[in-house]
């Protein structure tokens, strides 16, 4: 698991002004929930060093070695959660939780497919129907992501969580016999038919649709 030194400083006075103010200098205000801490801090960091962060492999579950000004302890947090602004696409809020290594976290990390799938090759076509998978582990082991192997995968065939092949340590909380790929058959091209083809299916149509009137009439005479 990846992990980045970042740094942050209290936030003395807070609200909008302020931090409308801030964004423009270059910071984006963020608070700090979770281990050993009594109450919620409020800091401010760098947001190019927030945008950095994220874009390593581990995304949004990379470890933050997070060094708050005025104390002399480190501590390892993660993003809890990313408040966007709407239009711009911009950072405007970020929700970070301490955590202790020793202890398990839980989790969602991206499943990758992996492969050339072999019921693609025969025309089928491959449906992820998963894209995250809940996990439990320590932060030390959390995985970037976790393969799918399609290799192997035949028209009408899929692969459940269960099938999944998952680092040691890592425990799924999500249901073991949910789909997370299936390949699905081609559909069979409808024949354009010829005149005469269409023109005998519409007589056949008409004339039992001629008998079934006759017989609901003979019913009703008797």
């Amino acid at each position: 698991m990846e992990q980045l030194d970042i740094a942050a400083w209290p936030r003395e006075v807070l609200g909008k002004e302020v931090t409308g103010r801030m964004r423009k200098e270059g910071f984006v205000p963020a608070v700090l929930y979770g281990s050993g801490i009594k109450e919620n801090l409020h800091l401010k960091l760098v947001t190019k060093d927030v945008n950095k962060a994220l874009h390593t492999h581990s995304g949004t579950n990379v470890l933050l070695n997070l060094s708050i000004e005025g104390e002399k302890i480190t501590r390892t947090v993660m993003f809890k959660s990313l408040d966007w602004h709407p239009a711009k696409d911009t950072l405007v809020h970020i929700d970070l939780v301490g955590i202790d290594v020793k202890n398990a976290v839980t989790i969602e990390v991206p499943l990758h497919i992996t492969g050339k799938c072999v019921g693609v090759s025969l025309g089928g076509m491959l449906q992820q129907e998963a894209r995250e998978l809940k996990i439990e582990c320590l932060p030390d082991n959390i995985p970037d992501s976790i393969e799918v192997d399609v290799t192997t995968l035949g028209l009408g065939d899929s692969l459940h969580i269960k099938d999944l092949k998952l680092p040691e340590g890592v425990t799924v909380l999500d249901d073991e016999g949910l789909t997370v790929v299936l390949v699905a058959a081609p559909k069979e091209e409808e024949v354009e038919k010829t005149p005469e083809e269409a023109e005998a299916e519409l007589a056949a149509s008409l004339e039992d649709k001629s008998e079934k009137d006759s017989e609901d009439t003979s019913e009703e005479k008797k």
